[in-house]
Formats: C-alpha cells, structure tokens, sequence
C-alpha cells in the first residue's frame, strides 16, 4: 500500500512553465476570439436597431407630409425647394384666411437648430410639431402640373405657378446611422393636391 501512495505522489509534480504559457496562449486567442465576435454582433445590432428607428421617422413624416398634401385645397405662392407651404381648407368653406383660420396654412420646413435636424410642421397660427428629429437630412419639395412631365416649376413659385400646380412631389433624404461613414438613404413620393384634375 505504501508503494502505491508514494508511485501516486511522485506523479503529482505540477504544471511546467512550458505547459503553463501554452495554456494562458491558448485562453488568450479563444478570448480575444470570443470578444471579437461579440462586438461585431453588438455593431450590426446597433445599425440594424438605428435603421429601424430611421424608417421608422421617415414613415412618420412621409404618412403626415402625404395626409397634408392629399388634403390640401392649394399650394402658396412663394414655396421653394426647401419651404412647402399648404392651403388645408379643414371645414371646407373655401375661404383662404391665414388670420380668421391660422390652422389651415400648415408650412412643412428641415431646420437645424442646436447641431440637430428637425422636420418640422407649422401652422400659420405658431403652432409647431417636431415630426421627426436629426435623421432627416432633408425634404427637397418639386411642385408639378402634369404627372407625366419631368421637370419641376422654378421656385419660389409664383401665384400662377402656384394655381397651375397639382402634384408635389418629395424627396427626404436620411441618415440612420449619424456620424458613420453609411450612405445617406432617399426616398421619394408624389401626392396629388385634392380637388384638382
């Protein structure tokens, strides 16, 4: 029995410092290896959540902008590229009065304010709603007659102009993923204005 306990003792030296530095070199891999694959997974979730959050804006201004657009009697004389300026006859009297009825003149507007870009929507009254915030880069706003023709009136446009239009047709331009090098995404849609032929 004795010989039995001193064969097992004497097998019982430990680790080399060889067998050691091959162990922690082997940890040291499979850990960076493991990080490495968490914080590429952690990134795209990142950008798959932002991008989700973007279209989810940009659904938001296109649903309203469309809604506003669709239901709107006219387009204002002095509307430019970057400026939509709309007649919404909400009671459907047909009487245009920016003072008696501030809330039927709504101006859709991207405005930078404090390093961040809102859409924004305002009534001729002063009241002004946020529809989305910093992922929106732009709204560029074409005003057309006819759907068939290309070209867009020139702006700011003039009170022919603006009796003669029937189409808007918008182009928003967003960036999901600030301050990365991703391309920034477009969308485009065209409305036509109610009651027109």
């Amino acid at each position: 029995m004795k010989t039995i306990i001193a064969r097992l003792r004497g097998q019982d030296d430990g680790m080399t410092l060889v067998e050691l530095l091959v162990a922690m070199v082997l940890t040291g891999v499979l850990g960076a290896i493991v990080s490495a694959a968490f914080l590429v997974g952690n990134k795209q979730f990142q950008i798959a959540s932002d991008e989700a959050a973007g279209l989810s804006d940009v659904r938001v201004v296109i649903e309203r902008l469309g809604r506003d657009v669709r239901g709107s009697r006219g387009v204002d004389a002095g509307a430019t590229t970057s400026n939509l300026v709309l007649w919404i006859d909400n009671n459907s009297d047909y009487v245009r009065s920016p003072t008696a009825q501030p809330d039927e003149i709504v101006t859709w507007s991207v405005v930078s304010s404090n390093g961040q870009i809102n859409t924004l929507r305002q009534t001729a009254g002063g009241v002004v709603q946020i529809q989305a915030r910093t992922l929106v880069d732009s709204a560029i706003f074409c005003y057309k007659v006819l759907s068939t023709d290309p070209s867009c009136l020139p702006t700011p446009l003039s009170v022919v102009d603006a009796a003669r239009t029937r189409l808007v047709q918008v182009t928003l331009t967003y960036n999901s993923n600030i301050g990365s090098e991703a391309d920034n995404r477009q969308t485009t849609f065209t409305a036509r204005i109610r009651n027109v032929s």
